[in-house]
């Protein structure tokens, strides 16, 4: 099929294909260059301070916001840490968060979880610090550093996932694998 050139593939040859690419990718750059020194980019202006681009517009109809916040009425609120800390209890997948040299978990369960979700959220953690009053930047600093790695994230990801497939309800979402 090669030597007929009627491979299935919209790339027969790397080079040229990557020559094309790069090529065209130089237009577009020229074009978005071009219209931003014109101020002429659509819904987006390049300040002193950066790009700034419109936010979209709301597109849900407006029964649907009723019916969405009716629905959020009827949910307790309460802080995510907290809803963490109730999942951690059902799961134990904070478990999973060892000490790097020790082997031991994380006394503070509540300080583990918000390092984890400032990971989450990708907010980082002096944000995090600054938005949650009981903690600073050098405890969660100290706890990821020494409790959140690849291989503990992993782990406590499959706990959470083997806990959610083993709810009746999984089943709607196809075979359970164990």
């Amino acid at each position: 099929m090669r030597q007929k050139q009627e491979l299935p593939l919209p790339v027969t040859d790397c080079e040229q294909y990557l020559h094309d690419r790069l090529q065209l990718l130089a237009q577009q750059l020229a074009t978005v260059n071009r219209l931003a020194q014109a101020n002429e980019l659509p819904d987006a202006v390049i300040t002193t301070t950066g790009l700034k681009i419109t936010p979209l517009t709301n597109s849900v109809p407006d029964e649907a916001n009723a019916l969405i916040e009716r629905a959020y009425s009827l949910v307790p609120h309460i802080k995510i840490t907290e809803l963490l800390v109730e999942v951690a209890g059902w799961t134990d997948f904070t478990r999973h968060f060892t000490h790097f040299k020790r082997g031991d978990t994380a006394k503070n369960q509540k300080l583990l979880l918000t390092a984890v979700l400032a990971d989450a959220i990708n907010i980082g953690l002096t944000k995090m610090a600054e938005a949650c009053p009981d903690t600073t930047h050098a405890k969660l600093s100290w706890l990821q550093a020494w409790y959140v790695r690849d291989e503990t994230y992993s782990a406590a990801l499959a706990e959470l996932v083997n806990a959610q497939l083993r709810q009746p309800f999984a089943q709607y979402w196809g075979d359970l694998i164990l």
